[in-house]
């Protein structure tokens, strides 16, 4: 039972923390910055790693992510936990450096909900360079925006199929 008060505290600590610096970092003040956030923490140079810890502050932890693509002809999906997700941002892919920036969004806002639809570019390791388009859903809750869920998908043609009110700022 000791233990059990012990972790408690030790819980309650982190998310009065988390809670506060959300509230006093920008950003998590806006949907828009939130998504950028995401963004400039998973691109990394070479060696580096990525904020891990952080990266989950930015996320509710009932958070999903799914990519979704096609296999053999058909549209398949995968879908991935929070931990889940962060434990593949330690791979290989991410180490040897990842860059990803944004290429034009949508943002839909009301009533402390938020929907963003972004276009993105991301370059790897090996300059290899893939476009897409991904969504994310947002809440207000405890005095800032977060991420609930993030949907992808990447583009089959160099991202000439991406429709063209995706690729605005």
């Amino acid at each position: 039972m000791k233990n059990f008060g012990k972790s408690c505290i030790l819980g309650f600590t982190i998310l009065i923390q988390t809670v506060v610096f959300g509230q006093k970092n920008g950003a998590f003040q806006t949907p828009k910055s939130l998504v950028n956030e995401t963004q400039r923490i998973i691109s990394v140079e070479a060696g580096q790693k990525i904020d891990t810890a952080y990266f989950k502050t930015l996320f509710l932890p009932t958070a999903h992510f799914t990519v979704v693509g096609k296999e053999n002809g058909n549209f398949a999906h995968e879908t991935m936990d929070l931990n889940t997700f962060v434990e593949s941002l330690t791979d290989e892919y991410y180490t040897n450096g990842y860059h990803e920036e944004s290429t034009g969004e949508i943002i839909e806002e009301y009533n402390g909900i938020a929907q963003v639809i972004q276009s993105f570019e991301g370059m790897d390791s090996e300059n290899e360079t893939g476009k897409g388009v991904g969504t994310y859903q947002l809440i207000f809750s405890e005095g800032r925006w977060w991420i609930a869920n993030m949907v992808w998908t990447m583009s089959y043609n160099d991202g000439k199929d991406i429709p063209a009110k995706y690729l605005k700022h």
